[in-house]
């Protein structure tokens, strides 16, 4: 699949379809990892363990979020 790559601010940002989004089990908002790989190539893969932006915001307003240990995941 092609995606093209957009100006979003001072950023840029990968238009991914529907379809995909669906397949991957991904919604607006949710994160992923993306990762270079040696051969050039961009890896992306949902996050595990976070939450989405839209879920992350409203418990931000609750409470203060809790520092998770950060350990290397091997791909």
């Amino acid at each position: 699949m092609t995606c093209k790559l957009l100006r979003w601010g001072n950023s840029t940002g990968l238009r991914i379809s529907a379809a995909v989004m669906e397949s991957a089990g991904l919604k607006v908002g949710d994160y992923v990892d993306v990762r270079l790989l040696d051969s050039g190539d961009l890896r992306v893969r949902p996050a595990k363990g976070l939450q989405s932006a839209e879920t992350d915001m409203a418990t931000s307003t609750k409470e203060a979020p809790k520092a998770k240990p950060s350990k290397p995941e091997q791909w």
